[in-house]
């Protein structure tokens, strides 16, 4: 078998939850990598994950899988305060890396690694999977086609029971270790209304709720490049949501990341509410019925969302395909969620630095 046809031989570095119920099942998977190398810190967790997946190479520092001869990529699935420390450790090995979100703790670690990275032939990949959900693909194309006209406003909600688990690690509680709801979710819906409006944010006021874990609940208002408001409310003290709602003056395009029916068109002149269109909606769903049931058997929409992120890794690193989530789009989002942290701090308005500023 030749070098260009056999599978990219992957590492994770980083054992947790991340790792353990998205990225790894999903692998499961995706002929084009083979994961070979696990490292974590604790010796159990790492032993538990590597014997479920089938992983052959262990190890329990990061810097052994780094320079590990059988690992040519590396995922970065640490706590967000040791991204840069290993994705950049990752580099100088001549690995390429898989980061998740968000990209760093600050603005200047985040320049510090993009730097590194431009001046690398490797391949580098912010890992933001809700890009690749399959609703939110779809809608980013119906949005391209200006089926809802001018967007006049966007609203987000992005919520589970994650403080309910007892043993959620500790820098999950704690902002200045990136825990709270702005680092861990927020991020993620930044950079979602960047990637399906096509515009960033120009301004942002947020505030937040500590209770047991500081930043349980937050909420956001932003004014976005394309002069349209956005609203959201992220929180890990309630029930699991995953929704954005973009409205227009053509009508609003809903989506539930949560449900396998969750897209939904509805013109300005139909009413939500009528006998019509809720038959219209029940047609929609039965119709979505039978696929979503085989989707199922692999994981559903979520798993995919990463199987189809790693895929496309696979694809930069063996084709040359463009990277389609870039360190600067995670350093766009992190701009975002330190400017909501900033606000919630001084309660004020906090606008961003203008796009021609800012990190290319």
């Amino acid at each position: 078998m030749s070098d260009r046809a056999r599978p990219l031989r992957l590492g994770i570095i980083g054992c947790g939850v991340v790792a353990a119920r998205g990225h790894l099942p999903a692998l499961r998977t995706v002929p084009d990598i083979e994961v070979v190398a696990a490292a974590d810190i604790d010796p159990e967790r790492l032993r538990r994950l590597a014997d479920a997946f089938q992983i052959p190479r262990r190890h329990s520092d990061p810097t052994a899988l780094l320079t590990d001869p059988e690992v040519e990529a590396v995922a970065v699935c640490v706590p967000a305060r040791l991204h840069v420390e290993i994705a950049l450790a990752a580099l100088e090995a001549g690995r390429h890396v898989f980061l998740e979100k968000p990209i760093a703790l600050s603005l200047v670690d985040g320049n510090r690694l993009i730097a590194r990275a431009r001046r690398s032939s490797l391949t580098a990949l912010m890992g933001f999977n809700l890009r690749w959900h399959r609703l939110v693909r779809q809608a980013r194309e119906m949005l391209r086609r200006e089926i809802v006209g001018r967007v006049e406003l966007v609203r987000s909600v992005l919520a589970s029971n994650t403080r309910s688990h007892g043993n959620a690690p500790a820098w999950r509680k704690r902002r200045e270790l990136g825990g709270g709801e702005f680092f861990e979710t927020a991020v993620h819906h930044f950079d979602l209304w960047r990637f399906l409006l096509d515009t960033d944010i120009e301004e942002i006021f947020a505030t937040s709720r500590s209770a047991q874990w500081e930043d349980e609940t937050a909420a956001v208002t932003a004014r976005l490049a394309n002069g349209a408001l956005a609203t959201a409310a992220f929180s890990t003290a309630t029930r699991d949501a995953n929704e954005v709602e973009i409205h227009g003056q053509q009508g609003c395009l809903s989506l539930s990341l949560l449900r396998f029916d969750g897209l939904q068109f509805t013109g300005i002149s139909t009413h939500p509410g009528d006998l019509r269109s809720r038959l219209r909606g029940f047609a929609r769903t039965l119709a979505a019925l039978p696929p979503a049931a085989l989707r199922a058997r692999q994981g559903g929409d979520f798993i995919d969302s990463y199987r189809s992120e790693w895929r496309h890794f696979a694809a930069c690193v063996q084709k040359g395909a463009p990277v389609a989530c870039t360190l600067e789009d995670g350093h766009r989002a992190l701009e975002a969620t330190l400017a909501a942290l900033d606000s919630a701090s001084q309660g004020r308005v906090v606008r961003m630095a203008p796009a021609t500023d800012r990190t290319r």
